[in-house]
């Protein structure tokens, strides 16, 4: 951990959790971009920047970030999986909400007012994408077909359950996840949901990475996605019991 992760700002609205993991090329650009898109909103917010493992210059990138941008931190941890680094993230945030953002996606002021907009009415923002920018046949179908089986599964009845929601950080540091990688985003909402959290959805617009593959287009990551939403989904049936 750097020294700039020990500093937490107070009375934050909203902390922004970006895990990193090989992101060297995107990283400064989309933090600078998250920085400015939260100025602009005039939203009082912090950026933790988990580096999850990465192998290339990750960790100096996002360090250097810290040292020159207001409310950057930096949290550098083995390799994980996403829903490690962002509950790690999350230990270290003092916002009132928390939101994961992907380190790929470069943003804009609009994609952050939908959630923004909503903070203090619900427990849970859940985003959900208009089109899906970037997606190869392969992941269309995917992405039609996993909330259905997560509807199946948990009767959890949402549009889009794998991409950017905002959770109020006491209610989500009180969640019992046991999920590390994609499949945590599914486990995080079905907690919630049968915690009696308030849920809201809201449409956002989903921007196409700016170079290289999303990891989730590669079929080893989908199938450990598939393995750990049933590996929750036979625990949960469990704890009903």
């Amino acid at each position: 951990m750097t020294p700039s992760a020990a500093s937490a700002p107070r009375d934050l609205a909203l902390s922004l959790v970006v895990p990193a993991y090989n992101e060297e090329a995107l990283l400064e650009s989309s933090v600078r971009l998250l920085r400015a898109a939260l100025d602009e909103l005039g939203l009082a917010a912090e950026i933790i920047i988990v580096n999850d493992g990465s192998r290339d210059a990750t960790a100096a990138v996002a360090d250097a970030l810290a040292r020159d941008l207001p409310r950057v931190r930096v949290h550098h941890q083995a390799n994980q999986g996403i829903g490690s680094a962002f509950r790690a993230g999350v230990a270290l945030a003092s916002g009132g909400y928390v939101m994961l953002w992907p380190a790929d996606m470069p943003p804009v002021a609009s994609d952050l007012a939908p959630y923004s907009d909503r903070f203090g009415r619900a427990d849970v923002i859940v985003g959900c994408r208009r089109h899906r920018a970037g997606y190869n046949p392969l992941m269309l179908v995917n992405a039609w077909l996993y909330p259905r089986l997560v509807t199946l599964l948990f009767g959890l009845r949402l549009r889009d359950v794998n991409w950017i929601h905002a959770y109020r950080r006491e209610a989500f540091l009180r969640l019992h996840l046991t999920q590390r990688g994609i499949p945590m985003l599914a486990e995080t909402l079905v907690r919630f949901r049968d915690a009696g959290a308030s849920i809201v959805e809201v449409e956002v617009e989903m921007r196409p990475r700016a170079a290289g593959v999303p990891s989730a287009a590669r079929p080893r990551v989908m199938a450990r996605t598939l393995r750990g939403l049933l590996a929750f989904w036979l625990a949960w049936r469990r704890e009903a019991r």
